[in-house]
């Protein structure tokens, strides 16, 4: 598990990055060759080269990382001793090497910051200091005593401004970096929970777990758990006593318990055109509402006692549905994001790699024109080719297809077959009939991705001309049908597992999946979730 991260002011300073590293690295070599010729080319001897050798030894030590954290903060500081002591051997000073204590106040700005910096150059000044008093160059020297104070200056400049550019990283990283701690942390907590917990963390299973706790208690005829979809609206996720419920969900019962917070008991049900009485009570978590559990019976009204003590059953209940609508989302997330690099390798890769090899195939074909055996092979080769490039370009299109928060379930499966239709030869029908109110988005994305491979199966193999698509959706109910003119069921093969992956797909939302041969001939595939009501 991770801890905490430590206050600013505790935290020691960050190593290097790499282009920092290589910046320093940069700089001090490009000085080094600089300063050695200015001094070589100004008087060659034997003095002046084993300075330069000298000069080059502390640049490549000062270049070598040290895994000591101490040692690192020392570093520069070193860098700049040694390299004034390796120029206190030629006398007098020669001042064309000093543009080298450049690169040890770069690193220790970038390294150490303000204190590191201003160290290094204190140093490096009382280093000249000293070795002129010591050595043959009169300290009262004014000439002596400009030159170490201007460079001084220079570099105590150079050494802040980099300090500066680091705070600035600084500030900026742990903020960038901060998200991406919580969430690391948050996801390892999650995951090793996850797997303790005895219900799971299925939002539908639990929700209708509550309803199954509750019955007895309150004796309910009727009753639903609704949770805010992805839209805003609200929408029953589990519902108990019937196949589906008429509860108007603009019913102002439902408004009041959202925004008071508290349980709700009312001598009017829930539905129209029926006696008897209702209550709703919210699934809260903390002072935050985050669904409603509603329930209706005829007959005797509610106990208050019993509705209180059911009150306290599904605040305790608030948490674990809470916990597993958002992972289910951010299920839903990554499934989506793994969907779009998918296809962006795909798109990058494969598909401009065919792409090429169509062009060569056109180029051979073109130079076989007098060989007839020959360039018809490569035509053949050429058409196959573009089959399977308009193929991989079906299967991104598959891929990036989603259903929007701000579209439906309707809008993404009319988009996809719209754009089926228009890269194939097939006529296509669509029929759409949506609640206002919206399915779960788990349940949203696996009826669109059953219609994708229906739909695939009639473009690559159903050999069809016309293609149906009918889409009702009656939350908390859902029917899909997807259906074709082409030459039917045929025999099972061993190496296609799109009806499995249908079948798994309708089983996670719990809904039915029947494959069957149409009268009229060809297929249908019909998703069946809940009872959907007949349209008038």
């Amino acid at each position: 598990m991770l801890t905490a991260p430590e206050s600013p002011g505790k935290r020691p300073p960050p190593a290097m990055s790499r282009r920092e590293v290589r910046l320093v690295i940069t700089v001090r070599l490009v000085l080094v060759v600089g300063c050695s010729a200015l001094l070589l080319a100004s008087d060659r001897d034997r003095v002046d080269v084993v300075t330069v050798v000298l000069l080059t030894g502390v640049a490549a030590a000062a270049s070598v990382s040290v895994p000591w954290h101490a040692l690192r903060r020392l570093q520069s500081s070193l860098e700049a001793v040694l390299a004034c002591s390796v120029m206190l051997l030629v006398e007098p000073l020669p001042e064309s090497l000093l543009p080298y204590l450049l690169a040890p106040a770069l690193a220790a700005g970038l390294l150490g910051g303000r204190q590191v910096a201003v160290t290094t150059a204190g140093l490096a000044a009382l280093t000249l200091l000293v070795g002129g008093y010591f050595g043959d160059e009169p300290l009262t020297t004014n000439d002596y005593l400009a030159s170490v104070s201007r460079w001084t200056f220079i570099v105590l400049a150079v050494g802040l401004l980099a300090a500066w550019v680091r705070s600035l990283q600084s500030r900026e990283s742990p903020a960038e970096n901060a998200a991406y701690v919580s969430a690391y942390r948050l996801i390892s907590q999650l995951r090793l929970v996850a797997r303790q917990l005895s219900g799971g963390l299925d939002p539908v299973t639990l929700a209708q777990h509550v309803l199954e706790r509750l019955q007895p208690e309150l004796g309910f005829d009727r009753g639903a758990v609704y949770v805010r979809s992805t839209g805003g609206r609200l929408s029953p996720i589990a519902f108990s006593g019937a196949d589906r419920l008429d509860w108007s969900i603009d019913n102002p019962l439902f408004d009041e318990a959202w925004a008071s917070g508290s349980p709700l008991r009312v001598a009017s049900p829930l539905s129209a055109g029926t006696t008897g009485f209702s209550a709703v009570l919210p699934l809260r978590v903390g002072l935050r509402t985050v669904g409603l559990v509603a329930v209706e019976r005829g007959g005797s009204a509610f106990d208050l006692e019993r509705l209180a003590a059911a009150d306290d059953f599904v605040v305790e209940q608030s948490l674990r549905l809470e916990t597993a609508l958002l992972f289910s989302e951010v299920r839903t997330l990554a499934t989506a994001e793994e969907r779009r690099r998918l296809a962006r390798e795909i798109h990058d890769g494969i598909a401009q790699e065919l792409a090429s090899l169509g062009y060569v195939v056109d180029d051979l074909a073109a130079r076989a024109r007098f060989i007839p055996d020959l360039e018809q092979d490569l035509r053949a080769l050429r058409g196959e080719m573009t089959r399977v490039i308009s193929e991989l370009r079906l299967s991104i299109f598959d891929l990036r297809s989603e259903v929007q928060s701000t579209g439906g379930l309707g809008t993404a499966i009319s988009d996809y077959v719209r754009q089926v239709g228009a890269g194939s030869k097939l006529t296509v029908h669509i029929v759409l009939d949506e609640s206002p109110v919206r399915l779960p988005i788990d349940a949203e994305t696996e009826l669109l991705r059953i219609a994708q491979e229906a739909v695939t199966n009639v473009r690559k193999h159903a050999n069809a001309t016309n293609l149906w698509v009918t889409c009702r959706v009656d939350p908390p109910a859902a029917m899909l049908r997807v259906e074709d003119d082409g030459a039917g069921l045929g025999r099972a093969r061993t190496d296609s597992f799109g009806l499995e992956v249908m079948r798994e797909r309708a089983g996670r939302i719990g809904a039915g999946l029947t494959v069957a041969n149409r009268p009229e001939g060809g297929t249908a595939v019909q998703v069946t979730l809940g009872s959907v009501r007949s349209p008038h």
